[in-house]
């Protein structure tokens, strides 16, 4: 394998990205028209998926259900030294639900609710919500972001979500739904947020004062299990930290039905879980094809890959990767001003928080080393902008910069925060996570 070589000039780029009709050798990676049998006339592979283009031209522009992102609460981040004391923990998982993350989902969410279990048995109070990494593109006009919005409901009971439609459709029901969840729905009982008020069910499973809100019966486990798992038909655009970012400001928001999921005086705890890099961008021109394309490897092509998330914020010397803040034109820029949002967005909105910790499930090894090379797979690089950084079997993740450098900013206390979504299980990621919350909560 050769390192990467740096994704920061544009001379770079050219043969980074998949034309749409070369195959895709990677069984269980997101797939689409293009892939084998091309488009139907008037249509385009965007992120391997036939789309109109027509339908793209100028964008969203928005934020879904009405949310401003772009709203502060005027808090300044936490600089004082040591660790704040906190009463309780909050565990904000962001899942991917694009079209590769099938199996992932079904190892992950047994595993969230065995460290629920473990959590509950100690004594420490939690919430556990999740929601998507999809905040929506230009070429996603299909899909229902969720912009940070908390979901609570059976797997059973959205099984549309689990089959990806394209050239080679991709079915994940039976793996990451049917197989293991029993419950056909989800409910809780109503409570009231931490600064009293009116009671009403939250879009979240919680255990506070020995007892869960989880209704019928159901224990924490069987929950969380039925609820963890988002399906695969959701943007292959993946912004997880764009995700995290508006649910924390969602829980801030007493209009907002997250209101209190991290309550003042809570340790707050982000568990992203994806296969691929961040795109959380600033200027959804980067995608479009009258931007200038900087980007895009083969500009006379109709569409970009997701290569673009990565050659649109990533530099690479020494076998090191890092977020870089790039204009359309792939010049170096101020923060405000480049096509994705700075990483900086990010780790000062958790450092807000009492306390937080970041833990990461993509595609480092399973110590938490993070590769960055080229692969004999060129199809992968093509694709992805690099090679693989984890497989198993006939599925592989993208190594992490973005997710990691947040992750790194907001370490477990004393552990490994990087762990790899290509491990068979994700039981060891779960222990270090429990035994973390458990030290600090109880210290």
């Amino acid at each position: 394998m050769h390192l990467h070589r740096s994704a920061l000039s544009p001379l770079l780029f050219s043969g980074l990205l998949l034309g749409c009709n070369s195959p895709i050798k990677i069984d269980g990676q997101e797939s689409g028209g293009c892939v084998d049998n091309g488009c139907d006339a008037g249509l385009v592979c965007a992120d391997m998926v036939c789309v109109d283009p027509s339908s793209t031209v100028g964008g969203t522009g928005r934020d879904t259900d009405g949310f401003d992102a772009s709203s502060e609460d005027g808090i300044e981040p936490d600089t004082g030294g040591g660790v704040p004391s906190a009463s309780s923990v909050s565990i904000l998982v962001v899942l991917d639900n694009s079209g590769s993350m099938g199996e992932e989902q079904a190892r992950f969410a047994p595993a969230v609710g065995e460290l629920a279990t473990t959590l509950a048995t100690a004594g420490i109070d939690w919430r556990i919500g999740v929601t998507t990494t999809d905040n929506g593109n230009p070429w996603c006009t299909g899909t229902t972001p969720e912009a940070g919005s908390l979901r609570l409901s059976s797997c059973r009971s959205r099984l549309e979500e689990f089959v990806f439609n394209g050239a080679n459709t991709v079915d994940a029901t039976e793996t990451a739904c049917m197989s293991q969840c029993t419950h056909n729905q989800i409910e809780v009982t109503p409570s009231a947020a931490f600064d009293g008020g009116a009671t009403q069910p939250r879009p979240w499973i919680e255990y506070l004062g020995g007892s869960s809100n989880v209704a019928n019966g159901v224990s924490i486990e069987d929950a969380l299990t039925c609820a963890m798992p988002q399906g695969v038909n959701g943007c292959g655009f993946e912004q997880p930290l764009e995700s995290m970012y508006k649910a924390i400001l969602r829980s801030d928001a007493v209009d907002d039905n997250m209101y209190g999921f991290v309550p003042p005086d809570a340790l707050l705890v982000v568990l992203l879980v994806t296969d691929e890099v961040d795109c959380s961008y600033n200027d959804e021109s980067i995608f479009l094809p009258d931007g200038a394309r900087t980007f895009w490897s083969l500009p006379d092509e109709p569409a970009p890959t997701s290569a673009v998330c990565w050659n649109a914020g990533v530099a690479c010397a020494g076998g090191m990767c890092q977020s870089v803040d790039l204009n359309e034109f792939g010049e170096s820029t101020n923060p405000d001003s480049g096509v994705l949002r700075p990483v900086s967005r990010y780790v000062d909105k958790l450092a807000e928080a009492e306390s937080a910790m970041v833990v990461l499930l993509g595609g480092s090894d399973s110590s938490g080393g993070v590769l960055y090379a080229d692969s004999p797979d060129q199809d992968f690089v093509d694709n992805f902008g690099i090679g693989p950084g984890c497989e198993n079997g006939e599925n592989s993740a993208v190594p992490p910069v973005r997710q990691r450098e947040v992750a790194e900013a907001h370490p477990l206390d004393g552990g490994q925060s990087l762990f790899s979504v290509c491990d068979a299980s994700y039981g060891r990621a779960m222990d270090s996570l429990g035994e973390a919350i458990i030290g600090r909560l109880q210290p």
